[in-house]
């Protein structure tokens, strides 16, 4: 299942979409950063959906009422350091899951935007045990998806096939939505998808380097 939040005409999406995107008026990282975070929550509670419920039973205090609650909390799944305002917004919908904790960076240089590959380099992993778990992974710009291939590859290979796999994002090159939805047999819920991707492998028009954005430029070292 892929779904395009803006597309659907979520107007509380679409004006968070603006907020990021825009650069007439000057962006605060601060401001930058919490606007990605709330984009994080309205990007979870959506993906609440599609995870496995069950009923529980409250005494109000003119009866009982049963609700759907999650049946288990899932594991959430940031990419360092672009994903972390994003991945706030997740833990503030689920309070008590896991976070499995992964760092990785992109080598520059020129993508095959047809073949969707960009060599990757892993840093930090901070794992937990997957087998029969709901993993969610948090990451803002879907480009070419080699992060979260990469990613998912040693995540599998070393925490174990988690049960479902869902994939949150605030903007996503529309060709690798279907990419990673079938590779990684994931469910994909993005804020918005565009339709280019530049020689460098970033989305066109996009809203920028969301790390950058959220916590300063990169130094080179």
């Amino acid at each position: 299942m892929i779904r395009i939040l803006d597309e659907e005409g979520h107007p509380i999406i679409g004006e968070l979409l603006l907020q990021l995107r825009e650069v007439q008026s000057p962006r605060s990282r601060g401001q930058f950063r919490d606007t990605l975070r709330r984009l994080g929550t309205h990007l979870a509670y959506e993906a609440a959906r599609l995870l496995p419920t069950s009923h529980r039973e409250v005494m109000a205090p003119f009866g009982k009422r049963s609700e759907p609650v999650l049946r288990e909390p899932p594991v959430v799944a940031p990419v360092l350091r672009a994903a972390i305002p994003l991945w706030q917004g997740c833990l503030e919908v689920f309070r008590e899951c896991d976070s499995l904790v992964l760092a990785a960076q992109r080598r520059e240089g020129h993508p095959d935007v047809v073949g969707g590959s960009l060599p990757i380099e892993l840093g930090y992993a901070a794992l937990v045990p997957l087998v029969g778990r709901d993993l969610i992974y948090a990451d803002p710009m879907l480009a070419t998806g080699s992060t979260l291939r990469t990613v998912h590859e040693l995540v599998v290979k070393k925490a174990g096939r988690p049960a479902r796999t869902l994939i949150l994002g605030a903007i996503a090159y529309r060709p690798t939505l279907a990419r990673l939805a079938e590779e990684l047999q994931a469910d994909v819920i993005v804020a918005s998808a565009d339709d280019e991707l530049d020689a460098k492998g970033y989305i066109r028009p996009g809203l920028g380097d969301a790390g950058d954005l959220a916590f300063g430029p990169k130094a080179s070292l």
